[in-house]
């Protein structure tokens, strides 16, 4: 009878652990590139390895937003981000690179941890069967059946929208109001520097400007955030001369979709 209790009572432990690891999120930040450093992570100043790597992941999260702090080899100075977590979810983020060497991090995907198929689920369902022999006082040893069923969903999927008119509109008075060129573009790659735009949107950034030089520096900067990527031809529009146009063209062209 006591073995049998014991064994109930490590199946209810090993219950309500699933349940409450799943209430917990995960994050993982890895290199978008081969060829780029490796690196050491940490994590609201907490590092798990002093070893580096081109992946790292931080488990059992209860937060929404984490400080991450990264420093690749060969590098002194740190990348710091504030990232987005949610109990419950996988978020994946990537280190990509622009077109002037600048490293940055983005959201890669986000899916529910329950529904990764690469760690499925188990369902244990213990069998205990306990023999009493009445004519010696003796219990033979309980056997214990565990039947794994392997389950998995289909990851969800996450839908990136563009900032908000409404935000966008506030955002853009903010970069008006600049006396300077050159701190009106710092302005944008300050309030701008965590949404995503459509083409439009970069276009009202873009004629902003009066010379083709700052348009085409402004429009390399917003093009890793834009979502419709395709219509990037309209950006040239706004653009005054054809030697400016074909350069934003080409330089589109080469970058990855």
């Amino acid at each position: 009878m006591k073995k049998t209790i014991t064994y109930l009572a490590l199946f209810i432990l090993v219950v309500s652990t699933t349940v409450k690891a799943q209430d917990l999120g995960k994050l993982m930040i890895r290199n978008s590139n081969k060829a780029f450093p490796n690196f050491i992570a940490s994590l609201n100043g907490i590092r798990l390895s002093n070893d580096y790597a081109p992946a790292v992941a931080f488990n059992m999260l209860d937060e929404y937003q984490y400080r991450i702090k990264i420093l690749q080899a060969g590098s002194t100075t740190m990348i710091s981000y504030t990232l987005a977590s949610e109990p419950k979810y996988l978020s994946k983020y990537v280190i990509v690179k622009d077109n002037y060497g600048n490293y940055s991090i983005m959201l890669e995907s986000k899916s529910l941890i329950m529904d990764e198929p690469e760690v499925p689920t188990q369902t244990l369902t213990p069998v205990v069967t306990t023999s009493l022999v009445q004519t010696k006082t003796q219990i033979n040893p309980a056997t214990q059946t565990v039947a794994a069923t392997p389950t998995t969903a289909a990851s969800t999927s996450v839908v990136i929208t563009a900032i908000s008119s409404a935000d966008f509109n506030d955002r853009l008075d903010a970069v008006k109001k600049a006396s300077f060129d050159r701190d009106k573009i710092a302005k944008i790659k300050q309030v701008f520097a965590d949404e995503y735009l459509t083409t439009n949107q970069v276009g009202e950034l873009v004629k902003i400007f009066p010379f083709d030089d700052d348009k085409l520096s402004v429009a390399q900067w917003c093009y890793k955030g834009t979502i419709d990527k395709k219509n990037y031809f309209k950006v040239e529009n706004h653009f005054t001369f054809d030697r400016y146009k074909k350069q934003l063209g080409d330089w589109v062209s080469k970058q990855p979709k």
